[in-house]
């Protein structure tokens, strides 16, 4: 699945959804919890499902290498909406199946630039 096309028609369904029409919208609800408290041996073995790198994970999360590895190593915790993003993706397969979509097509696309 191509996230930034899933991405992209997901905004113009909302944004048809927003003008009143509502006939090609498809709309999913997730129920979320509290906001959880997401520990060093989840986030390092969601980073590996994904099979991201630190820097990977750090921008799919939006956050740096450096803080990656500082929540691996439990120095720090993630929070905010890096912990509402790693909480959607453990509870919802598909939601993590598109990430490591995302960081696979990703990883080729550098790989194909560092060949030219």
């Amino acid at each position: 699945m191509d996230f930034e096309n899933l991405l992209e028609e997901s905004v113009n369904q909302l944004n048809q959804f927003a003008k009143g029409n509502s006939e090609h919208v498809e709309v999913i609800t997730y129920k979320l919890r509290d906001l959880p408290e997401i520990d060093l041996t989840s986030v390092k073995e969601l980073r590996k499902a994904l099979g991201a790198t630190q820097k990977n994970f750090g921008d799919v999360l939006g956050v740096s290498t450096r803080t990656v590895e500082a929540w691996e190593i439990g120095r720090s915790s993630p929070n905010g909406s890096a912990a509402r993003l790693m909480q959607l993706m453990l509870d919802n397969p598909s939601i993590k199946q598109s990430f490591k979509q995302a960081i696979k097509n990703e990883k080729l696309v550098k790989r194909e630039k560092s060949f030219s």
